[in-house]
């Protein structure tokens, strides 16, 4: 059943509601997170069984491996590139042609990037389309397994918001999710220049359509679990720039939502390789793409840039620009996700 002009848009794991633009835009005001399952995509799969490990890791046991791959990581490389994607779209709102550009452009450094591999290393980057403009970017690290291993996946987004003039109004997006889309663009850079050839593939996930109700993320689970892919698990990097001036350093790790041993994966490495120590946060129904994993039932994980009352005020405005970031922060969190890649795709 669908209505014209209007989308089923889900508040809550048990609140859904057909609401016009004007109304959803109002959400996006208030700051209210949801999610667009209009198309009914994770809803079409739900009694598809999803691949589910035995086990995670516990502890960081490849320290030899992760620590000079992670020593690469570089905040003059976070910095250009954050730079240049925030400056060079007035928005990256999914529905906007400068959002679609924005997509093409990161799919093009992707694959730029991929023919600078170590020669050891197999690369792909493809573009994921969707019904809008915008697609979305997957590349990935075939491993030594056999092709269809399950894979791990570093997932941010990379559209944008004004939460005023969605459409046209500016929106550099440089924490959310620029910050994200540049962590985990740094890590791949590292891991195929590193020469590691994985066991399990790593993937890097870059999707659309977030700031509309997680519609890109949504379409990609949903393929997977049409598919059959197996998933090891998934590590979200969404706002992964900014920390509260005065405040102490911290890495955030969600606790809903979320994957619970996984999560406790997550803050073994962050005690191991952050240089900071982790705090326990909470974000809530629909706030960001691990949630489409989860509702699939797939493991995942969420990383974040402080406790979530005390993230960016300067998010979906045109504020949220490269001034108000910190690349060292960012850094530690490009560390954390090369860690997560590594550790998993060898255990």
């Amino acid at each position: 059943m669908s209505r014209q002009g209007f989308r089923r848009i889900a508040l809550s794991e048990t609140d859904e509601r057909w609401m016009a633009e004007d109304q959803i835009i109002g959400l996006l005001r208030q700051k209210i997170h949801f999610m667009d399952v209009t198309d009914r995509d994770l809803e079409y799969v739900a009694s598809l069984k999803a691949y589910k490990a035995e086990d995670f890791p516990t502890s960081a046991s490849k320290q030899s491996v992760v620590l000079p791959i992670a020593g690469n990581v570089s905040v003059p490389a976070l910095t250009s590139w954050l730079t240049e994607l925030s400056t060079s779209f007035k928005t990256r709102y999914y529905q906007s042609p400068s959002g679609a550009k924005a997509s093409q452009w990161i799919f093009d450094q992707a694959k730029h990037l991929a023919k600078k591999a170590a020669a050891n290393v197999k690369v792909s980057v493809k573009q994921f389309e969707h019904p809008w403009p915008q697609s979305s970017v997957i590349a990935r690290i075939e491993g030594e397994d056999a092709a269809d291993a399950p894979v791990v996946v570093l997932s941010a987004h990379l559209d944008s918001v004004n939460h005023q003039n969605p459409w046209f109004g500016q929106s550099p997006g440089a924490d959310d999710d620029g910050s994200g889309s540049a962590t985990i663009f740094e890590s791949f850079r590292i891991l195929i220049s590193s020469g590691l050839v994985p066991k399990r593939p790593i993937e890097f996930h870059w999707y659309a359509g977030e700031e509309g109700g997680l519609l890109g993320s949504q379409k990609v689970v949903a393929a997977y679990k049409r598919a059959g892919i197996p998933v090891f698990g998934v590590l979200q990097s969404d706002m992964t720039g900014y920390f509260p001036s005065g405040e102490t350093e911290t890495i955030a790790v969600i606790t809903d939502f979320v994957d619970p041993a996984l999560t406790r994966f997550l803050k073994a490495l962050v005690e191991t390789y952050a240089g900071v120590g982790w705090t326990e946060t909470s974000c809530g129904f629909a706030c960001s793409d691990h949630a489409s994993w989860t509702k699939a039932g797939f493991p995942s994980a969420f990383m974040f840039e402080s406790e979530f009352p005390a993230s960016s005020p300067y998010v979906h405005t045109p504020d949220d620009d490269v001034s108000n970031v910190s690349f060292e922060h960012m850094a530690k969190f490009t560390k954390l996700a090369v860690a997560f890649a590594v550790e998993m795709s060898l255990f």
